[in-house]
């Protein structure tokens, strides 16, 4: 499993709806950091942590730890975390 092209591909169908959202994305071993830059329109500095783990997709909070984003409604923490400052 491709961890950049599973990110990618979370973050595409995650923001699909928006144009006011930059990132960059930075590969470092079994992790990928995603540097939001612009988060609904604000400009604000918020890096998220990706990892794979047994084929699933997980995102890292520091509010809620290590969580399944692709798995049932896991998505709502990546949301709750992009709607904090």
């Amino acid at each position: 499993m491709d961890l950049k092209k599973e990110v990618k591909s979370f973050l595409d169908t995650q923001l699909s709806d928006f144009t006011n959202f930059r990132y960059d994305i930075e590969e470092d071993g079994e992790f990928l950091y995603v540097n939001f830059v612009e988060i609904l329109g604000e400009q604000m500095e918020k890096e998220a942590s990706f990892k794979i783990i047994a084929d699933v997709l997980y995102y890292h909070s520091t509010t809620f730890g290590w969580k399944a984003v692709t798995k049932a409604s896991n998505n709502k923490f990546f949301w709750i975390d992009m709607s904090q400052k």
